[in-house]
């Protein structure tokens, strides 16, 4: 994605700032897709977030922004570094890495980097999840969190049968429940209280939740991007130099292509890094389960929309950004102050 930088300080630092510059540019997009995808849709339901509702104040886009960025700052910051390691440790006798070898250095690296990110989306879940009952509170509404434990308790009498039993009825006089039901009615405002509150309701699994769809979600990620672009030069016979038009129109269906495919896997995700997770599925497939059971298939591409934007307009500012910084470097580390004319 990136050109060939100087050094891997000058990569370190420009990936960093592409990663903060397209983070933050982009995140209400991010927001409105976790919302979105926070919503169950099931009919006379007094559960979690119960209906969509995207009217909130300007501040409230951006909840969970800096956790994002702290996440996705390490990740970026480590993946060159990560992947000049891997390089090495994959080359060859000789010293030199083949094809066959990059691949399989880059699959290390986005392993090791999806890692990073992992306790920062939890952390950025349950944000937008307190900015969604603030939000809901400063127009005069009762949050469907306020009572979080008979609505899905409710829920799970009213929506379809499933072979899951639900764990609020037997939590009731829980140390976490106790505990959640005093962030429910002050939620966290910042980073620092929303890492108190999971560490609180969830212990430090609380940050480590959806750790089996993060991971398949980036690998899938990297393997249907990749293999559609290679597919689509194929098929237009280009095996050299495209003309930005179609370098474009090949990014942007490879982003489609990308968000069809892992859509449902990016839902799951989201939900099992929810402050009602504890509550409501027992592991990942449990979700997905009971998704499919009480929700319908239609659920699992909740949020396309917003995610589409986001992946289609990441790539441009990130590579952009990381341009303009290492030419920045480059220029910079050129000069020669104290040396005279």
């Amino acid at each position: 994605m990136f050109s060939y930088c100087p050094n891997l300080v000058t990569a370190v630092i420009a990936g960093v700032s592409a990663s903060l510059v397209q983070t933050t540019l982009t995140y209400p997009f991010e927001f409105a897709k976790t919302v979105s995808q926070l919503t169950r849709r099931i009919p006379n339901s007094k559960g979690v977030f119960p209906s969509l509702e995207l009217h909130h104040q300007f501040k409230h886009y951006f909840a969970g922004c800096g956790a994002l960025n702290v996440g996705n700052a390490l990740k970026s910051g480590s993946r060159f570094m990560v992947f000049n390691w891997a390089s090495k440790f994959m080359a060859s006798d000789t010293g030199k890495t083949s094809a066959p070898r990059l691949v399989i250095a880059g699959a290390m690296t986005g392993f090791v980097e999806s890692l990073w990110i992992i306790p920062f989306e939890n952390i950025k879940t349950t944000m937008i999840e307190s900015a969604l009952i603030t939000s809901a509170r400063d127009r005069g509404e009762k949050s469907a969190l306020d009572s979080n434990l008979q609505g899905s308790t409710e829920t799970a009498t009213k929506s379809k049968k499933t072979f899951h039993k639900s764990l609020a009825s037997d939590l009731s006089n829980h140390p976490m429940v106790v505990a959640k039901r005093k962030w429910d009615k002050n939620p966290p405002a910042n980073f620092l209280q929303a890492t108190q509150e999971i560490y609180q309701t969830r212990g430090f699994r609380g940050f480590v939740q959806g750790t089996v769809p993060t991971l398949l979600r980036q690998c899938t990620n990297s393997a249907v991007r990749f293999g559609t672009y290679t597919w689509l030069r194929s098929l237009f016979g280009h095996s050299g130099e495209m003309n930005t038009y179609l370098t474009f129109t090949i990014g942007v269906t490879s982003s489609v292509v990308v968000v069809a495919v892992t859509q449902p896997i990016d839902v799951i995700k989201t939900r099992m890094q929810s402050r009602e997770t504890f509550y409501l599925y027992k592991n990942s497939l449990n979700c997905a389960y009971r998704i499919f059971v009480e929700e319908g298939v239609k659920a699992f591409w909740a949020g396309w929309f917003p995610r589409l934007l986001k992946v289609g307009t990441s790539g441009g500012v990130a590579f952009t950004v990381y341009q303009h910084v290492e030419n920045q470097i480059t220029r910079a580390l050129k000069e020669k102050p104290f040396q005279a004319d």
